[in-house]
């Protein structure tokens, strides 16, 4: 082992690790580096990076609101944890960590990459996240390597005094498991197979808007439409509650936590994702590869994917605009097939195993031979 090269994942929360990163982690191991997470402990994905992935991984209370007070506590503890591990090279994610990491690299002469999942600046954000810019602004001096993932953010990063700024096609998707391999029947115990199948695959939070597509659902009164919204969050009750109030309640279908999303994408006619803010969306990824049509906010990332042989971009506030959009897929079928076509080759580009070859190139910027 090349015992120079140790390096520490930090991570705002445990869920990125499990989700995103295990297979740079697995890349950084087998070119002899000793890799360890550093993260917040949110749920089962902690265990899980230990247990199921052979990766020493530890707690740090990093708290989500960046002016937590206990983001202090948070920053002591990580800095002490990089003194004492020895460490040389972090690896950052995710605005606290990304914060934490850099400072705390910096303090300790390790060499820094942060990989901007998504600024918390872009275009149409509120005038209060002009705070973020400024931040990320200073931080990038702080930053050896800077990795962007969608043309919004990486033009503006070359504005920040960081000497390697890169652009990679996101963190991957992993189209050997997620193909095109259609199953109506897969939710034949929830819709009827004469109707048109919308998916949404995020959390209920307001970032995501679900909103927008229940709304936009209730003013086509068409019981053609069926909507799925696979995940869990804060406003369950409240959508549900809209739902009713709209009298869509039998239209949509909130299913939960989900494992098997690509059978859901499989199982349904039209991906819909309304965001407000992603990065590079891997949900609307996945579900371009497993040949959905897609209805998309038109927001950074989004555009980067979708395009108008692909799917229908809509201002992401804009219930008018969802409604025709989904009306006009819903009402053909051989748009939707041609879309689903073409995203299938559009997306092979940001496949997991190219962008694991992009990620070596960042690696070998900072990693000493």
């Amino acid at each position: 082992m090349n015992k120079q090269n140790k390096i520490l994942v930090v991570c705002t929360t445990d869920s990125m690790i499990t989700n995103f990163l295990i297979p740079h982690i697995q890349d950084l191991k087998d070119r002899g580096c000793q890799v360890d997470c550093a993260c917040s402990k949110t749920g089962k994905y902690f265990n899980m990076i230990r247990d199921d992935f052979g990766i020493s991984v530890h707690e740090v209370d990093f708290h989500r609101n960046p002016f937590s007070v206990g983001n202090i506590n948070a920053y002591y503890k990580l800095s002490k944890l990089i003194r004492e591990g020895k460490y040389n090279v972090i690896f950052c994610h995710e605005p606290v960590g990304g914060a934490m990491g850099r400072i705390a690299g910096r303090m300790n002469h390790c060499k820094v990459i942060y990989m901007a999942h998504g600024f918390h600046f872009y275009k149409g954000a509120p005038k209060k996240n002009f705070v973020f810019y400024l931040v990320e602004k200073f931080l990038a001096r702080w930053t050896d390597v800077l990795v962007t993932i969608n043309q919004e953010d990486y033009e503006a990063s070359t504005k920040f005094a960081c000497e390697n700024i890169l652009k990679l096609n996101g963190i991957g998707v992993n189209t050997q498991k997620f193909n095109y391999a259609p199953n109506r029947v897969y939710v034949s115990n929830i819709i009827a197979d004469d109707k048109v199948i919308l998916l949404s695959v995020g959390e209920l939070i307001a970032r995501k808007n679900h909103e927008v597509v229940i709304r936009a659902i209730s003013s086509l009164k068409d019981d053609r439409i069926q909507y799925l919204i696979a995940g869990e969050g804060e406003l369950l009750d409240y959508l549900k509650q809209l739902s009713s109030q709209l009298g869509v309640e039998k239209q949509i279908h909130y299913l939960g936590y989900r494992t098997d999303i690509n059978q859901l994408c499989n199982a349904c006619d039209i991906f819909v994702m309304p965001s407000l803010q992603e990065g590079l969306s891997v949900a609307l990824m996945e579900a371009m590869a497993t040949g959905n049509a897609i209805v998309a906010s038109k927001i950074r990332g989004n555009v980067d994917l979708i395009d108008n042989s692909g799917g229908i971009l809509v201002e992401a506030m804009d219930i008018k605009g969802y409604a025709e959009a989904i009306r006009k897929l819903a009402d053909s079928e051989e748009q939707r097939a041609q879309m689903g076509r073409y995203n299938i080759e559009r997306v092979n580009e940001y496949d997991i195993i190219f962008v694991r070859e992009q990620m070596k190139e960042v690696f070998d910027l900072v990693l000493d031979s």
